[in-house]
């Protein structure tokens, strides 16, 4: 499977394909530059995959590769909201019901 295959493959399962469509060069097999932003998470899909890209490695191999390091990168991401909705529920208890960590002590 050709680097440039692969991008088509995660572009059409990418909700718009801007993987393909606005952050990925086909002639040159290299991802686009992103200066104004946008859809920085195709960008970053894009990237993940030309980084990991083994042309001497099979189809499946590739494909392992790739799913893994996103896999990583959606648990970082999972954590990072867990953080967030948990600082939130914090908040949302009043000051007076918090546990404060020196009352957790044995």
């Amino acid at each position: 499977m050709t680097l440039n295959e692969l991008i088509k493959r995660a572009s059409a399962a990418y909700s718009d394909g801007l993987i393909a469509t606005a952050c990925w060069d086909f002639k040159r097999e290299h991802p686009r530059r992103n200066p104004k932003g946008g859809d920085t998470l195709a960008q970053f899909i894009a990237n993940e995959i030309a980084d990991t890209y083994d042309p001497d490695a099979s189809e499946e191999e590739q494909i392992n590769t790739v799913s893994r390091v996103l896999f990583t990168a959606s648990a970082d991401l999972e954590a990072v909201i867990t953080a967030l909705s948990d600082s939130l529920a914090v908040r949302k208890v009043p000051a007076n019901m918090r546990v404060r960590k020196s009352a957790c002590r044995d």
